[in-house]
């Protein structure tokens, strides 16, 4: 676009992301003219060759579109109501006056100022944008753009300059709406963040490898953001193509959702965010509601699940028993590593140590030693009781399954402590 194609742009706010921002539309071919209640934020722009203005009004009456970063709401109200009371109305080329608000503002607010300025003149472009300082010195910010197709075609270039992807996503309001949903992912996230630093810190790591851990990676992978594939949040088809990916997904992410709730169990440490992501993570990936990741409404009945449950169930058994247990043939077979280690194992409410301790209680006072010989070796093994902590349970369970059932225990104790020191 030459100088004489293109209208003046304006810019009202210049702190810490409007002045970068700013910044970037300098060399603007229309030219830029800016404000801001102090004079020095403006003083760097007027050096750089854009226009200082002295209020609001100014800006409005020099320029064909008007960007504005406030602080809040009521700062955008003003603003607005002070440059859509000087703005003129028709620009060059056809079309009104475009004020376009950067800021993030309630999701009603940019539709309210749209329909009181129509027919007047003046468009309301609601654009707020996603990428932090750093995205806005380097032009690489994200604009989410509610208005016209119109509107948005004449803000495209403009924007253009402080951002590498300006999108639009409809109507005035709806540009509010995706950053509301954006930054719940980005907060909600900060939270998860310092729940696994206090699990991480609870266990002695040093939490500044583990950030860049989870920097590196998520540089890598995409982060939180990589697993939003579809484009609806309705349960998935059974023939639909992404069904076998995201099962995979739900079967991993509740396995080490239940290992991580499992160490904080331990630790003493209170996971709410991983205890809720555990309960409701299969239906956010879009597996109907009451079914377990991994199974099919379209499988056999009596024949079994998909290979996703299959895997969950035999991953779950190798960690009850305390070896990897291969796959096996046979409905019984299926049926027990489908529905009890794949469904009920797994479910949230009770760690691995506490499932552990309860069929502890239940094999001694059944007399099934046996049994009672696997489960103590694969705690012993996972570290998920210790030597000391099993001979309590010994000494604990004689006094309600009776003296020949505790003594046959505490030798058992006895037996395996002994071969797991020496393995």
């Amino acid at each position: 676009m030459t100088a004489g194609d293109a209208p003046a742009v304006g810019f009202i706010g210049l702190g810490q992301m409007g002045q970068p921002m700013a910044a970037r539309l300098a060399a603007w071919p229309g030219g830029l003219v800016v404000h801001d209640t102090r004079p020095e934020a403006m003083a760097p722009l007027a050096e750089a060759g854009a226009a200082a203005a002295g209020s609001v009004a100014e800006v409005a009456r020099r320029a064909g579109l008007i960007s504005v970063m406030v602080r809040d709401d009521d700062q955008v109200r003003d603003v607005v109501q002070q440059a859509a009371e000087a703005a003129r109305p028709a620009q060059p080329g056809g079309g009104p006056a475009i004020i376009a608000i950067h800021s993030t503002i309630g999701p009603g607010t940019a539709a309210e100022l749209a329909a009181r300025y129509a027919g007047v003149g003046i468009e309301i472009v609601d654009a707020p944008v996603s990428g932090g300082f750093m995205g806005a010195q380097d032009g690489r910010l994200a604009v989410m753009v509610g208005s016209s197709r119109a509107a948005y075609e004449r803000c495209r270039e403009p924007f253009g300059c402080f951002a590498d992807l300006v999108l639009h996503l409809g109507p005035a309001g709806a540009g509010t709406q995706a950053k509301l949903a954006r930054n719940l992912l980005h907060f909600v996230a900060f939270s998860a963040a310092a729940e696994a630093q206090r699990l991480a810190e609870a266990a002695g790591l040093d939490l500044r490898k583990l950030a860049g851990v989870v920097r590196h990676s998520d540089a890598v992978t995409g982060g939180p953001g990589s697993i939003m594939l579809r484009r609806t949040t309705a349960p998935l088809a059974p023939g639909d193509p992404l069904r076998p990916i995201l099962e995979h997904v739900a079967s991993l992410g509740e396995k080490d959702l239940s290992l991580a709730l499992e160490l904080g169990t331990e630790l003493g440490v209170d996971l709410p965010l991983a205890e809720y992501a555990r309960g409701h993570f299969a239906a956010g990936l879009g597996l109907p509601a009451g079914q377990d990741p991994g199974d099919d409404p379209a499988d056999d009945p009596g024949g079994g699940a998909s290979a996703a449950a299959r895997a969950r169930g035999l991953d779950m058994m190798s960690e009850v028993y305390g070896w990897e247990v291969q796959d096996g043939p046979g409905d019984w077979f299926g049926i027990t590593v489908e529905h009890l280690f794949g469904r009920v194992w797994t479910r949230p409410g009770l760690t691995m140590r506490d499932r552990r301790l309860l069929l502890l209680g239940l094999l001694v006072g059944q007399g099934q030693q046996d049994v009672a010989d696997i489960q103590i070796g694969a705690a012993l093994r996972r570290g998920e009781l210790s030597p000391d902590a099993l001979r309590e349970i010994a000494i604990f369970l004689t006094h309600y399954a009776g003296w020949p059932a505790g003594a046959r225990l505490s030798m058992q104790v006895e037996k395996l402590i002994t071969q797991q020191a020496k393995e």
